[in-house]
């Protein structure tokens, strides 16, 4: 079978003219029995952006042609931007006269040319812009939104504010809904400059405002998956409660040492646990980072693995999950449950009393878990070691002596590993999380923020060094696999992130240079200025992507990494622990599974990175919806807050003790007239000279919360008390 290079070494090659399928087939000796695999990876290269089809007829090169595939992110006042799908490219900014049928979300071709347009971030710069010239693929079939009656037709607003243009719909295909429906709307006719889209009501979902819609309304605005299909099912259930004894015989039996599972009280599923030990002969520290072996219930290709394949990771919304496998199935025989006999894969890892990894293995094993602990009963237990002696005493009481002496062992070792990072220089962000709890009804009970403490760290650690082993021993033996690469960021982008610091914090800094970036973060850890300086930072970063090649971590400050702990959750991990089943459990050679899974990975690897944004964004959304809702019920409540955002209209002001942003309106600062000043970010009052600067904490009330577009409108405390004169 004709391969991806030989496509690619044809097409770029100088004397290439433009051909069809057919002439490719022809040019690369295809066979007719190939012939489908053959146009799938054509397609396949086009979605990669490595490939373009023009007028549904020849093949070109994008970059001979002047050409750019990627996805429309669309700003709610009209225009757009193409973000590629090939990393490294520039952003192309697609004015709203050009976008054609296009809409936000949808893979599109633009045809580029040079045009003087704003960047994502705000900055005016001589950059590419284009039009739209083809849609590969459609992100919005179907749309939530709210149902709106006209007189002659209705029209659905879409909740999403990037879809910026409503969609008509006629009275007989509006299946009853009434105004104030929440309802899925699927596109029948695609938008063009001059008319808006239509499209028929395919279901009501209920009453704008009911919190039991929230959920559904998410999983259909990010085209989740609602169910599986009935092939999926009847392959989970036949999964056997067990392994049979041959296949137990032939794992390495570790049931002896004691072993835990640290999740959140919530989980869904439990697929990674711990064992420590020291070994009696070199006197070494010996963990056991044990993983739930999915792939000995899911081989390649079975539709329990297509499915997995299509979802790519499994996607959190509040207290609900929509899961990679069936639920019954995630959290029973593809989990290490507590008390049970379970097939994993255990990484050993053998360290020195410096901490040192000094050697390490991976092993088909057979554990059971002695106890299932959550990370707020682990925190009791290190606060205890830190405790007077009658504290540690009481708690010790409370757990078995060698449960007791495994977490005590594993937090001193998490501890000098996490030492270890922090002196090579890894960066970590400490962004702002919360947990909230939602009732039977759908009503936020409770909202709080999730602490990254030791008994994290703990966990977070292991995990990491296991990471790193699988991804060496991958690389080592010329296995093939999907990476995690974090590419180092654009120096335009740490030049501002530099601008930054030093016009708001008022320091200078290097960040290039990993110690001063890491002297910096702690600096600002506690204070009111961390989350803008974390948050920055993370925005001058490249987002983290599965690559089928090997490239280093930045922020982790690894040269090789990949995820293979949470194989239940992340398909990435599921197929690194396929093909180390192929190699260590069926001896088949390298150069057979580079054959096998070669041709597969770039399309699986570029299909996981856009799950795993769809599930980023979707897991934002509900967390920022529920938080809304829950607001709503203290609107005269006053917030500690703190500046996130500067632009011409006003102040953005992100609520300390939630993960949510509103807008203050610089009209409705009364005690000044503000002018912007857009090199120190802030507003500057014309008479008294008072500041409004990114990072500085203020105190406000809320002012309205509009359901509908997910906005919050803020206004300061003080002006509020004022009763809103200007002085």
């Amino acid at each position: 079978m004709v391969g991806e290079n030989d496509v690619l070494d044809l097409v770029r090659s100088k004397r290439y003219r433009e051909m069809t399928t057919e002439e490719l087939a022809r040019r690369l000796s295809v066979g007719q029995a190939d012939g489908d695999a053959f146009v799938a990876l054509l397609e396949g290269l086009e979605r990669r952006g490595e490939l373009v089809r023009v007028k549904e007829k020849h093949w070109v090169s994008p970059a001979r042609a002047g050409l750019l595939v990627g996805r429309l992110q669309c700003n709610p006042r009209g225009f757009g931007f193409l973000i590629p799908v090939v990393e490294g490219l520039d952003d192309a900014y697609v004015a709203a006269e050009d976008m054609g049928q296009a809409m936000h979300g949808d893979l599109i071709v633009v045809e580029v040319r040079q045009k003087r347009g704003r960047g994502r971030r705000g900055r005016t710069k001589l950059g590419p812009a284009g039009r739209v010239i083809k849609i590969i693929e459609r992100r919005n079939p179907f749309v939530i939104g709210s149902f709106v009656q006209a007189p002659a037709f209705g029209r659905v607003v879409p909740d999403n504010c990037r879809l910026f243009r409503d969609i008509y719909v006629a009275k007989e295909d509006a299946l009853g809904a009434r105004e104030g429906d929440q309802v899925l709307v699927e596109i029948t006719a695609w938008p063009t400059l001059h008319h808006n889209p239509e499209g028929v009501v395919r279901e009501v979902l209920g009453r704008i405002g009911d919190p039991k819609v929230d959920v559904q309304s998410v999983i259909l605005e990010f085209g989740l998956p609602r169910e599986f299909p009935p092939e999926v099912l009847t392959a989970a259930a036949a999964l056997p409660d067990g392994l049979p004894d041959g296949e137990m015989r032939r794992r390495r039996d570790l049931r002896q040492h004691a072993t835990v599972t640290v999740d959140p009280e919530d989980a869904k599923d439990y697929d990674d646990a711990l064992s420590l030990y020291r070994d009696e002969r070199t006197g070494r520290r010996v963990v056991l980072v044990h993983i739930a072996d999915i792939s000995a219930h899911v081989p390649p290709e079975s539709p329990l693995d297509l499915e997995a394949r299509e979802r790519g990771n499994s996607v959190y919304l509040a207290n609900e999950v929509v899961p990679m496998f069936p639920h019954e199935q995630s959290k029973n025989i593809m989990s290490v449950v507590e008390g049970k006999d379970r097939a994993a894969k255990t990484v050993v890892l053998e360290f020195d009393d410096e901490a040192e990894l000094v050697q390490s293995s991976i092993c088909h094993s057979i554990v059971k878990v002695d106890r299932r602990m959550t990370y707020t009963e682990v925190q009791e237990v290190l606060d205890a070691l830190d405790a007077d002696e009658p504290a540690a005493e009481a708690a010790m009481e409370k757990l078995p002596e060698d449960i007791w002496e495994l977490l005590r062992g594993l937090d001193e070792l998490a501890g000098q590993l996490r030492a270890r990072r922090q002196r090579v220089g890894s960066i970590d962000l400490d962004m702002p999380d919360y947990q909230v709890t939602v009732g039977d009804d759908g009503r936020v009970v409770s909202v709080s923020q999730i602490v990254r403490d030791r008994s994290h760290g703990l966990v977070e650690e292991f995990m990491l060094s296991a990471n790193r082993v699988v991804a060496r021993f991958m690389d080592d033996n010329k296995l093939p696999a999907v990476y995690r690469v974090h590419e180092p960021p654009l120096e335009e982008d740490l030049a501002e992130f530099a601008a930054f610091v030093g016009t708001v914090i008022g320091k200078k800094v290097d960040p290039t240079d990993r110690k001063q970036l890491q002297r910096l973060l702690a600096d600002v850890a506690g204070t009111h200025l961390a989350e803008a300086v974390n948050m920055q930072l993370l925005r001058s970063m490249r987002r983290a992507l599965y690559s089928p090649k090997l490239g280093s971590h930045y922020a982790l400050h690894f040269n090789r990494y990949c995820h293979f702990t949470s194989p239940v959750r992340r398909y990435p991990d599921l197929l690194v622990h396929q093909v180390l089943d192929r190699f260590l459990r069926d001896k088949v050679s390298p150069g057979k599974l580079r054959a096998e899974w070669n041709h597969k990975l770039p399309g699986i690897a570029s299909h996981c990175n856009e799950t795993q944004e769809r599930a980023d964004e979707a897991e934002r959304e509900i967390i920022k919806i529920k938080l809304l809702r829950y607001l709503e019920d203290h609107r005269h409540d006053v917030f500690e807050g703190v500046v996130t955002g500067v632009i011409e209209i006003g102040i953005f002001v992100r609520l300390e003790d939630y993960s949510v942003e509103g807008l203050v309106k610089v009209q409705d600062i009364r005690d000044d007239f503000y002018r912007l000043d857009e090199r120190k970010k802030a507003f500057i009052g014309t008479r008294r000279g008072r500041v409004f600067s990114l990072g500085q904490p203020v105190r406000v009330v809320i002012t309205d919360i509009d359901m509908a577009r997910r906005h919050l409108d803020l206004q300061l405390h003080e002006d509020r008390e004022s009763g809103g004169r200007r002085k």
